[in-house]
């Protein structure tokens, strides 16, 4: 299987490439491919092939150091800062801390979580507001949500339209505060696709956009695997 090294996928390296890029970082300087091939115990060619493709990508950085005789300068490899950022992420620690501690100190959990993502989405709409401007609101909010991993799937046969999220990014924290992490995805619809007023307290919310404004509502878990944004199409 190919190992992945592009886009949003360089926090996420595995196998032989994962490994190189880590001990590059270990390295405190500069190391060659036989230095690297003697501390990972693999052929110096599978090395050299994956630091190539690091290079490519542009977490790792080539560069020359005098061999200390007569021959050439030999290559030796760093991480770029970007490769240097890289690594293995654990944000599901951080979201179940801060629900729990939203959960036992608020007075309110749930407003408060609503309004929290209320100005998550409205960091997210502002944005793509750009690419909005060259597309529907619905296909924006669409990417959107498949942007940051829901798994969306648009059904315009359905009145009222329905974008049906496959995948709960907070799958596990749901398990522990499923009301405060839904919460929070209402509000990130609310102020993702309607600019709602921080006072409102509702799940509905408009759909900016000419002509018809639709409005969004969250269905949280109409199945057990599905969550479903209910929009309808209401008065400009």
């Amino acid at each position: 299987m190919a190992e992945r090294t592009t886009g949003a996928a360089t926090s996420e390296l595995t196998g032989t490439r994962g490994r190189v890029l880590t001990s590059l970082r270990a390295a405190g300087g500069p190391a060659s491919v036989d230095d690297l091939a003697e501390e990972l115990g693999v052929h110096r060619n599978t090395v050299r092939f994956h630091l190539e493709a690091l290079v490519s990508t542009g977490l790792v950085e080539e560069g020359r150091q005098a061999s200390g005789g007569k021959g050439r300068p030999k290559a030796v490899y760093q991480p770029t800062d970007h490769g240097a950022r890289t690594g293995r992420r654990n944000y599901q620690l951080m979201a179940s801390a801060l629900t729990d501690y939203l959960a036992r100190t608020s007075a309110e959990p749930q407003r408060d979580a609503l309004e929290a993502g209320r100005g998550w989405g409205r960091r997210i709409a502002q944005t793509a507001k750009g690419r909005q401007r060259r597309r529907t609101s619905l296909s924006a909010t669409v990417e959107m949500f498949d942007a940051m991993g829901f798994e969306p799937q648009l059904d315009g046969q359905r009145r009222p339209t329905q974008i049906r999220l496959h995948n709960c990014p907070f799958r596990e924290v749901v398990d522990e505060h499923q009301d405060l992490v839904c919460a929070i995805h209402a509000g990130l619809l609310e102020g993702m696709v309607g600019g709602v007023p921080e006072s409102t307290p509702t799940v509905a919310a408009p759909l900016a956009g000419p002509g018809a404004v639709p409005a969004a509502r969250l269905e949280p878990f109409a199945t057990p695997q599905t969550c479903i944004v209910h929009l309808r199409a209401a008065s400009a």
